[in-house]
């Protein structure tokens, strides 16, 4: 309804001053249904000038009105709750940072007042883009009465350790699995006897102790230990990797050692150890064999989807809309129904994650059914330290993530909030690839497939200066906090829904 009707509305009686239109909506079969607050009490009499007003200014069409009236005073509890489920839904990115708690209220010469606790991290935040300006525009949608909102600094964010303390996920306990693979023909040239079945070079680093390899034999080196013994270094290759064995010679073994060539299929075991992070393999039994001529390398087996969640869980994120006169909630296309997506983003300390450079922080966000539902945050303990380049750029220091849970505990939560969904990612060659190169060693296997809406932008939305996300989520008129993960992740999802919108598909579909 238009300014000027509302304000015929309010004229009626001087106890409807503040009489507010809470929601429209409007049906088929010609019903309109219009509910209405007000934080006095409305007479009979005021009702029927009310209905009187409304289907005059109602297009012909709605024959039948429907009028709800409901009394509602602000007070405390009410507008802290509207004020957290406003930030989850509208300022994803700092929400989490503001509970109820975080919230005071009071009424100041006629005005509500309500005063924000604000860690230092997201109080720049605020101030900067007049949080509170929408959160009091929001509330006096809700409630009767002018809103104003104060910001307050408290200080640093802490994260919740206590959390690491109560559960430990049971995944922690399941074996990473390796894999194997038959030889066939096996003739020992020295040692004990070996089955023919060996695990692949690729998956030394999951093993230890007496290990059977076969592959074959690349190069061979004679060497002396520091003490003057001679020893030979054959290095195998099974084409999953290549590993280096030391034979210690002993008089049998020198006999046959000649016997052995550059391009000799052998299985080999030994004991395996690591020394100073590197593997240290000695050969203590030897055989020829025929390596299989089908080989093909099998994907590693991930550790399963763990049950429940342990550490970090999915919270609901309801993106409310109302329904008004002149405005339609925008329909989701078709290819989006029946699918899964998990929209995710990464901060870390650098971008070379094949030189040491770790995850700092991870945000997603989970599209069902074209609509997004929940979300998952967390700070990652990264275990070395985050340069003043890269705090500037992500407001993320030490000491917020001091006390953060690591990757490895954070993994299994991430695995299962994905489990069953595309990834979508901007850039996803860097955020993915990362996520990948850092769980591998935990055993998570992530396979979901991919979406790349930095491409699929390119494809959807032609003439832009760049295609950042920033850009892109500017031509959309998204607006977030940009290089926090959530925020980021949140924005992402959005820009994707809008791409979906534009090209009636998502890629692969």
């Amino acid at each position: 309804m238009s300014n000027s009707v509302l304000d015929q509305l309010r004229a009626v009686s001087a106890d409807l001053a503040n009489l507010k239109i809470k929601n429209i909506t409007l049906s088929k079969n010609g019903v309109a249904s219009f509910d209405l607050i007000c934080d006095r009490a409305i007479c009979d009499e005021d009702k029927i000038a009310i209905e009187k007003i409304i289907q005059r200014n109602l297009p012909p069409y709605f024959s039948r009105l429907n009028l709800s009236f409901a009394k509602i005073v602000a007070d405390g509890e009410l507008v802290a709750r509207e004020i957290v489920a406003y930030l989850q839904n509208s300022h994803m990115s700092v929400s989490h940072s503001v509970s109820l708690g975080d919230v005071s209220f009071a009424q100041e010469n006629g005005v509500y007042v309500y005063t924000l606790a604000l860690d230092s991290d997201i109080y720049g935040y605020f101030s900067d883009n007049d949080v509170c300006a929408d959160v009091s525009r929001r509330l006096e949608e809700c409630f009767c009465g002018k809103f104003q909102g104060k910001i307050v600094d408290t200080g640093k964010t802490k994260f919740d350790s206590s959390i690491l303390k109560d559960k430990v996920n049971s995944a922690d306990y399941e074996t990473i699995k390796c894999r194997h693979f038959d030889v066939s023909d096996v003739v020992k040239l020295w040692g004990e006897d070996i089955s023919g079945r060996a695990i692949y070079i690729a998956d030394s680093e999951l093993v230890s102790g007496n290990v059977t390899f076969a592959g074959k034999i690349v190069s061979i080196n004679q060497k002396q230990t520091k003490t003057g013994k001679n020893f030979y270094l054959l290095e195998i290759d099974d084409t999953t990797g290549v590993i280096a064995g030391r034979v210690f010679m002993t008089k049998e073994k020198e006999k046959k050692m000649e016997k052995i060539n550059v391009g000799s299929q052998v299985i080999v075991r030994g004991d395996l150890s690591s020394f100073n992070g590197a593997p240290s393999f000695k050969i203590d039994s030897l055989s020829y064999c025929e390596f299989p001529s089908d080989f093909k390398i099998k994907e590693r087996e991930s550790k399963s989807v763990p049950s429940e969640y342990s550490l970090v869980f999915p919270e609901e994120l309801v993106e409310v809309t109302q329904s008004f006169l002149f405005s339609t909630e925008k329909e989701v296309e078709p290819c989006m129904i029946g699918k899964t997506f998990v929209v995710l983003d990464i901060e870390t300390t650098g971008v070379h994650y094949t030189e040491g450079d770790k995850i700092t922080e991870i945000g997603a966000v989970k599209i069902i059914d074209g609509k997004i539902v929940d979300k998952f945050q967390t700070l990652v303990n990264p275990e070395i330290k985050i340069s003043q380049e890269i705090t500037d750029l992500t407001g993320i220091d030490d000491e917020m993530v001091k006390d953060a849970p690591t990757f490895e505990k954070v993994v299994p939560d991430l695995f299962k909030y994905v489990d069953g969904a595309y990834i979508v990612a901007h850039n996803i060659e860097f955020d993915y690839k990362f996520i990948k190169y850092q769980a591998k060693d935990t055993g998570y296997i992530f396979k979901n497939k991919g979406i790349d809406t930095l491409a699929f932008a390119r494809d959807a939305v032609k003439g832009l200066k760049n295609y950042k996300l920033n850009t892109v989520c500017g031509h959309f008129g998204i607006e977030f906090l940009h290089h926090r993960a959530l925020s980021d992740a949140h924005a992402t999802a959005k820009m994707f829904l809008e791409l979906v919108s534009i090209k009636k598909s998502f890629p692969n579909s």
